[in-house]
Parts: C-alpha cells; sequence; structure tokens
C-alpha cells in the first residue's frame, strides 16, 4: 500500500485519502519554529506538574494499565493554551472545516491532548472509538520530535489490508479514521512528543447515550 502522503494543507486532497485508504499524512504541517514553540508549552506544562499518566476507556470504564500505553497526557483547553497550542487549534479547525465538508461527515467539535511516551512505553493495537459512544470520527496526531532518527521506535503502525507505519517526524500530522482503523504505537527508544486528538460529529459533552 502506498502512504498518503501531501505536502501543505489541502483538504480536499486529504479527503481523498481518508476516503480511500483510511487515512492520510501531512508533512510540514507544522514549520520548525513553530515545533519548538510548542515544545516550550510542553516545558510549561511539566513545569507545572499537569501531566498525568494515560488510561483506557471512558467515564466509568476508564482504568490506568500499564500493560496497554505508557503515555502521560495533559488535556488541551482553548481557555487555558499557550500562543503556540491557539496557532496549532485553529488550523486543525480549519482543516475539521474542510474535511466536514468534503466528507458529507458534519464534524462540530474536537479533542485533543499534549502526549509524551518515555522511552520503553508503547501503546497497543485499539480502535479509538469507545464501545459506548462513536462520535470520534477522525483521528490525528502531530508529532514533535525535532531529532528523530530510525530506530528510535515509537511510529504509529496503522493495521489497513497491509500494515503502514508512519515515522512520528516533527511538524507531521498522522489521520486516520477512528471507527475502522485498528492501530498502535510502537515501543519508543527516546522520548517521543506529540499532540492527539479526534474529530467528532457531537459537541463536547453532548452525548446521545
Amino acid at each position: 500500500m502506498q502512504e498518503a502522503h501531501t505536502n501543505g494543507l489541502n483538504a480536499e486532497r486529504v479527503a481523498d485519502a481518508l476516503a480511500n485508504q483510511g487515512f492520510a499524512v501531512i508533512d510540514h504541517f507544522t514549520r520548525p519554529a513553530e515545533v519548538q514553540a510548542l515544545h516550550k508549552a510542553i516545558a510549561h506544562h511539566r513545569e507545572e506538574d499537569s501531566f498525568r499518566k494515560a488510561g483506557i476507556g471512558n467515564a466509568h470504564l476508564f482504568q490506568v494499565d500499564k500493560e496497554v500505553r505508557g503515555d502521560y497526557i495533559k488535556w488541551i483547553s482553548p481557555k487555558e493554551a499557550l500562543p503556540a497550542t491557539l496557532n496549532f487549534l485553529q488550523r486543525i479547525e480549519e482543516l475539521m472545516d474542510g474535511l466536514s465538508k468534503a466528507l458529507f461527515l458534519s464534524l462540530k467539535d474536537y479533542e485533543c491532548h499534549f502526549a509524551i511516551y518515555p522511552p520503553g512505553t508503547f501503546y497497543e493495537k485499539h480502535l479509538d472509538q469507545f464501545k459506548s459512544t462513536n462520535n470520534r470520527k477522525i483521528s490525528f496526531a502531530l508529532y514533535l520530535n525535532q531529532s528523530w532518527r530510525p530506530g528510535d521506535g515509537g511510529e504509529l503502525r496503522l493495521h489497513l489490508d497491509e500494515i503502514v507505519d508512519v515515522e512520528p517526524l516533527a511538524g507531521r500530522l498522522a489521520l486516520f479514521r477512528s471507527d475502522t482503523v485498528e492501530h498502535e504505537v510502537l515501543t519508543t527508544n527516546s522520548n517521543r512528543y506529540s499532540i492527539t486528538g479526534w474529530m467528532r460529529d457531537r459537541p463536547l459533552g453532548l452525548s446521545l447515550y
């Protein structure tokens, strides 16, 4: 399977890749200076001790299981976000609007968090769609690993008709369908940084369940 790469932001091309292959990769979604600014935002939140061990499941089903995933996360709130983070959120909103029109998904909201995978951690194969809800439609991850090299690990592995491994290169945005694409994060050998999120067809806080 050929990887669906595109340079720059073109919602129609991204939509075509998602419709035809289930995933898309946008290289240089953020410039090096923007990546550096987002690293400063991560450092700020770490100084505030805002990162927490990630878990699995939602609501009353939530649990922490280091045998399944090993990352630490900080949920992003636009009201509290630093300028670099707000700039990223604005671009995600623009992309979401374009994909909503191109894919006829009626996307209405998104949620995302910073994620740090320390060396030796991973996330086992899973779907991003919870069993109890179906409001996540498109998953996305922006990678912030400025000096990533082959052998550092931490690739995003997509389980499609064929296995596709996406290298977590700085400034790269990967997108895939939340409801059908099983995926995992391979064991990382160095600190792995990203912003991970989901585009939704219902606003946060609104559920039919």
